[in-house]
């Protein structure tokens, strides 16, 4: 249900007996928020309903001569006018604002959000299916933009954005470790639970006690609050430099490059506070310092054999680019990816230590 005049509107312009329906006028209220709908493709979309009902629906057009602003509610009057033979995918009716009638801040308390530390939230439904064990949680860290938790085996974590007027959540793609799960549905449930957080944006609401993430207005994910002392168990993060320590990483990108010849690479040492590697003809090494989303890496050392002018000039460029440097660093599936000033300077291919 989108607005009833709408609907009304639309069964009649496919009538083609009838004569072209009189524009009408019709109050509207839209939403201090949008969320994530498709229409001819993914997009935002207002929730509005009219003044007769209560429920709120996607709004797949526009308004001509309003100017949405998020974390406002607004009271409209607007004009709805038929389209005759609107093009295919078109809408067959157009709105014009009329009048604006309420604007209304719409606010959320720092005490009300999900989004602090030492908020324990445990899922309890999953695509309409009820979760039941207790394993699958998340705690968010506002100020670092990060979220850890576990999928039900694995602890996981990754870094996050919410938008609180807006009332809208997005995850970036995460990391996790990479144990076994014994029991299938663990596993399934873990699976579906990384894929649901793996790059997605929700509008979320928190009701009656529960973190509620919708997509395309459905209810998707839901968490309730963990006490202390429930007996449910308690976060693990992910050990993000033991992961990154257990892999050797292959340059893939360096500045606006794309690296395709092997041998360049680095592996980490965060116990020594060490790396070593190669830049593509020379052994490299030295000292690093890191924190969990941060590396800091010293001027290195490397050997003084000559190869090919292209691959020294290209070892040349990367010993410049990371020594004496501090990155921003995330792991993305099966990539760890440096910033430098948010720029994204660096991008590494994961591979197991022994591979060539």
């Amino acid at each position: 249900m989108l607005l009833n005049l709408a609907i009304a509107l639309s069964t009649f312009l496919f009538t083609p007996e009838q004569k072209q329906q009189a524009p009408k006028t019709q109050v509207m209220y839209v939403k201090e928020n949008t969320v994530p709908c498709t229409g001819v493709g993914p997009m935002d979309c207002m929730q509005v309903h009219a003044e007769n009902e209560t429920e709120w629906s996607n709004f797949y057009s526009n308004i001509q001569g309003f100017k949405y602003v998020p974390g406002y509610e607004y009271k409209l009057l607007v004009l709805v006018t038929p389209v005759k033979n609107p093009p295919a995918d078109a809408p067959n009716v157009r709105y014009t604002l009329k009048k604006m009638l309420m604007k209304k801040k719409v606010t959320v308390s720092n005490a009300g959000s999900p989004f602090v530390p030492g908020k324990h939230w445990v899922l309890v439904e999953m695509n309409g299916t009820p979760i039941n064990k207790g394993k699958i949680f998340l705690e968010f860290d506002a100020s670092g933009n990060r979220y850890h938790g576990n999928g039900g085996c694995n602890g996981l974590g990754g870094e996050f954005q919410a938008n609180q007027e807006a009332g809208i959540v997005s995850f970036k793609r995460g990391m996790s470790t990479l144990m076994a799960c014994i029991d299938e549905t663990d596993m399934r449930n873990e699976s579906t639970f990384q894929m649901a957080l793996d790059s997605k944006t929700y509008n979320y609401r928190v009701e009656n006690g529960r973190l509620n993430l919708y997509g395309n207005g459905k209810l998707l994910l839901s968490f309730k609050q963990g006490a202390a002392n429930s007996g449910e168990a308690k976060p693990e993060k992910p050990d993000v430099w033991a992961f990154i320590a257990s892999k050797k990483w292959n340059l893939m990108k360096l500045n606006d490059n794309t690296i395709t010849e092997p041998g360049m690479y680095l592996e980490f040492d965060p116990q020594k506070g060490s790396y070593h590697g190669r830049g593509g003809c020379n052994i490299i090494n030295g000292a690093f310092k890191h924190t969990d989303n941060t590396i800091s890496i010293g001027m290195g050392m490397s050997t003084r054999m000559a190869c090919g002018e292209e691959i020294m000039k290209k070892e040349a460029e990367f010993l410049k680019t990371i020594s004496g440097k501090t990155f921003r660093f995330d792991i993305a599936e099966q990539t760890l990816n440096l910033y430098e000033k948010n720029k994204l300077v660096m991008i590494f291919g994961m591979a197991d230590k022994d591979a060539k």
